[in-house]
């Protein structure tokens, strides 16, 4: 991982929301996991983006936090925004 980044706010009721951005390289089947979610609520959305032409990377997201990408090929740089429910 290289530099993540985050911000907070409140949502109606006070709820706290959290987003993180930064780079990462990624492969074929390739998890990442991100610490600083609610695992029970998990993530809302997480979004990876390749560097080279802009383009967005088939990506689904599970419990405990955790985004596979699929179909990116060997050692892809991207950069991703992930939000939801802070930890």
């Amino acid at each position: 991982m290289v530099d993540r980044n985050e911000q907070l706010w409140k949502g109606k009721r006070g709820i706290l929301f959290r987003a993180e951005f930064g780079e990462v390289e990624v492969s074929q089947n390739d998890t990442v996991t991100f610490d600083g979610f609610d695992s029970a609520q998990n993530l809302l959305q997480a979004y990876f983006i390749k560097k080279t032409d802009g383009s967005e990377m088939t990506c689904t997201h599970a419990a405990n936090n955790v985004a596979t990408i699929t179909g990116a090929g060997t050692n892809v740089d991207c950069v991703y925004v992930a939000y939801g429910y802070k930890a």
